[in-house]
């Protein structure tokens, strides 16, 4: 990378890898934190091991998710040595908050599920060297400070077969199969 260091030693992210595990929601707030990432000129990687930020996107109701999390911590580490500027976000963060960063040293910023929206803030202030969490629940709502959305290019909707055949009677929506989601046509 051609970009300076700051005081912190760190060099600013130019591009970004998201994992989302867990939940549905996971899926529609990891695009959301792409598509801010690219609004500030950050390019998506197709791997973690090739971006300089990897957001790993958690969610606390699946099994073992803290684990998941730490072992994906774990793997993020170039046969270089270096590693990407690490984020942990969603519902392990904030189950976990502080103790991410305790536990796991090599994670910058720490963001829970309705603060995703200040994560450019958290980047600059993991590359100014000053502590990066932000598990609270924000006076204003994460929908109320997003963008609108750019693209519609998720499901609309996660049904089962069962529940798209039920829903498909007279004067009904029309359901349209993917490889693993069904969206209203």
């Amino acid at each position: 990378m051609s970009d300076p260091q700051n005081e912190s030693g760190k060099t600013a992210p130019r591009t970004f890898h998201v994992k989302s595990f867990g939940c549905q929601m996971n899926v529609y707030d990891g695009e959301r934190m792409a598509e801010m990432l690219g609004a500030k000129g950050m390019t998506a990687a197709a791997d973690g091991l090739d971006a300089d930020l990897v957001v790993l996107n958690t969610c606390h109701i699946r099994e073992k998710a803290v684990d998941k999390a730490y072992s994906d911590i774990g793997r993020l580490r170039r046969e270089d040595g270096s590693r990407p500027m690490i984020a942990v976000a969603g519902c392990v963060a904030q189950a976990e908050g502080a103790e991410i960063s305790r536990r796991a040293r090599s994670v910058d910023i720490v963001v829970g599920p309705q603060a995703y929206h200040r994560l450019p803030g958290l980047i600059d202030d993991a590359l100014a060297g000053r502590a990066a969490v932000d598990t609270d629940m924000p006076a204003k709502s994460k929908f109320d400070v997003l963008p609108g959305r750019t693209t519609q290019q998720r499901p609309t909707a996660f049904l089962s077969r069962r529940a798209a055949q039920k829903s498909a009677g007279p004067g009904a929506r029309r359901w349209t199969r993917h490889a693993h989601w069904w969206t209203a046509a």
